[in-house]
């Protein structure tokens, strides 16, 4: 498993290119170098000092690298061009070609979605989970569980999730990427960009709202969040969280990336078998005639 690296904006931080390596300045400390063959994806958070040679260097390794703001608003994500497509593009277009295909995802996507959901809710309500297991659970009454954890600090609440969520987007979006397909081939988000990291983002929202609501419920976040976004000591906080739960969610990506691969199969394997049926037909139809 490669690591993140975070470049956060603070005084006389300075990223160049060295080699096949990063080099880091920091104010008062001794720089140091970082191969770039460590890594895996990369965060950038604010006004970072850094190299244009750097941004190539993560190209040519094809390293994602995500830009946000302190709001937690994400501005851009630059990925390598290139001109051959992903290994299993032609493969995922199965699901957008007829509407039984687009349900097989969706409900591979809401199966997904609503397990999640309820081993969050477990976190919060054993109590809870277990009236929810045995009366039926929706999508309403979930929202409704987050809106009342969340009522004391809703305000501040959309920023911290809005960083949570950027840091998923990254780290799905670069498995995606090593499992060769195409991240912006989704079905429930459709014709967006990055339309299966936003897919996958789906599924795993229950993690995104857990990990927010951690922050605030851990009795730390004054002075972390203000009018104009999260301070750095916040972003810190957000990221020592996300670092903490990253294998688990690795785990959970990499299963919900098995499963896209199985209803693939599943699908082709259909088409396959319906195709040499209807060809018999057609070589019967002047009999018929």
């Amino acid at each position: 498993m490669g690591r993140t690296l975070y470049l956060s904006e603070s005084r006389g931080l300075r990223v160049l290119r060295d080699g096949p390596s990063l080099w880091v300045e920091t104010e008062g400390r001794a720089g140091r170098r970082v191969p770039v063959r460590l890594i895996e994806r990369v965060v950038v958070i604010g006004n970072v000092n850094m190299d244009s040679l750097v941004i190539t260097l993560f190209a040519e390794n094809n390293v994602p690298v995500t830009f946000f703001d302190r709001k937690g608003d994400e501005i851009a994500v630059v990925t390598a061009y290139e001109h051959n497509i992903a290994r299993h593009y032609h493969r995922q277009k199965i699901f957008l070609s007829s509407e039984h295909n687009r349900r097989r995802f969706l409900s591979l996507l809401y199966s997904w979605r609503r397990r999640i959901q309820l081993r969050v809710v477990r976190r919060f309500s054993a109590r809870m989970a277990n009236e929810f297991t045995v009366r039926g659970f929706r999508e309403r009454d979930y929202r409704k569980v987050i809106e009342q954890y969340t009522i004391l600090y809703r305000e501040h609440f959309q920023y911290v999730q809005n960083t949570v969520s950027a840091l998923f987007r990254e780290m799905i979006t670069s498995r995606l990427l090593k499992a060769g397909l195409d991240p912006h081939i989704g079905v429930l988000h459709r014709r967006h960009n990055f339309g299966l990291t936003l897919d996958i983002c789906h599924m795993l929202g229950a993690e995104e709202d857990l990990q927010s609501l951690q922050f605030f419920r851990a009795g730390r976040s004054r002075g972390l969040i203000g009018t104009d976004g999260i301070s750095p000591a916040g972003m810190r906080k957000i990221v020592e969280r996300f670092e903490n739960r990253r294998r688990s969610m690795l785990d959970t990506t990499e299963r919900i990336i098995d499963d896209v691969f199985e209803a693939m199969r599943e699908l082709e394997n259909a088409v396959q078998t319906r195709i040499p049926a209807e060809r018999r037909n057609e070589d019967e139809l002047p009999c018929m005639l």
